[in-house]
C-alpha cells in the first residue's frame, strides 16, 4: 500500500532546496526558483540604513554574455521592462529590487526576475531560428516552387507525432523528403531523435537537415545528424542540394 502523501513532507523538501551562506558579496541564498537548465537562482542580501537590499550580483546577466549576448542599450532596456514586472529593475548589468522590510519578499522578487532575464537567450533563439528558417524555405520555394510544406504532421515508429516541413514528390501526393532547419546546436538532439523516429515508420522518405554555418554547430553535429542516414548541409550549399532533390523523382 502506497504511503500518503503528506503536506510536510513536501514542504520539507522544498524547504531543503534554500540555502544561505554569507559570501563576500553579502549573504548569498539559492532559492527554488530554476533557470532554463535547471540550475537554482541564487540572490545577495545586503544591509542598509534603508532596509534590505537584495540583488542577483550580476548572475543573470553572466549567463547572457556567455551565451554571446552583447548588453547592448536596447537590450537593457528590454531587460528593465521584464525586472519591472516583479518589482525590480535592471541597470549596470545587475538585477535589483528597491530596499524593503520584508526580505523574504525581496528575495522571490529577485530570484523570478533574474530568471526572466536569463530566459531572454531563448526568445533570441526563437527569433533566429524563425529567421533562418525562413531563409531556407525562401531559397527551397524558388527551386521546387509548391512542393515544398512548411509544418505538416507525421508519425513516428515510436508513435510520437511531429509537425516539421517536407518537399512532396513531383506529382504532389507523398512526401519525398523530411527537412530540419538548425539555427543552433541544442536543437541537434532533437532532430536527431525525430530523424530516427520517423525513419522506422517512412524508410523511403529521404532526410535533409540544413544548418546555420556561422553557428555554434560543430562537426561532431554534423557527423551525429547524418549517422541517421540524414543528408547535412550548410545554407550555403543548399541551392545545390535542394537541385539535386528538385530533379529526383
Amino acid at each position: 500500500m502506497e504511503r500518503p502523501l503528506k503536506a510536510s513532507d513536501v514542504e520539507k523538501a522544498v524547504r531543503s532546496l534554500v540555502t544561505a551562506q554569507r559570501t563576500n558579496l553579502g549573504v548569498e541564498v539559492t532559492v527554488p526558483v530554476a533557470y532554463g537548465d535547471g540550475e537554482l537562482t541564487s540572490v545577495v542580501v545586503e544591509t542598509t540604513p534603508m532596509g534590505f537590499w537584495v540583488h542577483d550580483a550580476g548572475f543573470s546577466a553572466m549567463r547572457l554574455t556567455s551565451a554571446g549576448v552583447a548588453l547592448s542599450r536596447n537590450v537593457s532596456l528590454r531587460l528593465n521592462e521584464y525586472c519591472h514586472r516583479y518589482h525590480c529593475t535592471f541597470s549596470e548589468g545587475r538585477v535589483a529590487a528597491a530596499p524593503m522590510e520584508d526580505v523574504a519578499q525581496a528575495v522571490s522578487l529577485v530570484a523570478n526576475a533574474s530568471r526572466s532575464v536569463a530566459d531572454y537567450v531563448y526568445e533570441l533563439r526563437r527569433e533566429s531560428e524563425f529567421d533562418f528558417r525562413s531563409m531556407v524555405f525562401e531559397k527551397l520555394r524558388e527551386i521546387v516552387g509548391l512542393r515544398v510544406r512548411t509544418s505538416e504532421e507525421f508519425v513516428g515508429k515510436s508513435g510520437r507525432k511531429y509537425r516539421l516541413p517536407i518537399l512532396l514528390d513531383s506529382s504532389q501526393t507523398a512526401p519525398q523528403n523530411f527537412l530540419a532547419t538548425l539555427a543552433h546546436r541544442h536543437t541537434v538532439p532533437q532532430s536527431y531523435a525525430m530523424f530516427s523516429d520517423l525513419k522506422g515508420a517512412y524508410p523511403s522518405v529521404e532526410q535533409d537537415a540544413v544548418y546555420d554555418e556561422t553557428s555554434d554547430i560543430r562537426e561532431e553535429d554534423r557527423i551525429f545528424i547524418a549517422s541517421v542516414g540524414a543528408q547535412v548541409f550548410t545554407l550555403m550549399e543548399a541551392p545545390l542540394r535542394f537541385h539535386a532533390i528538385a530533379n529526383h523523382s
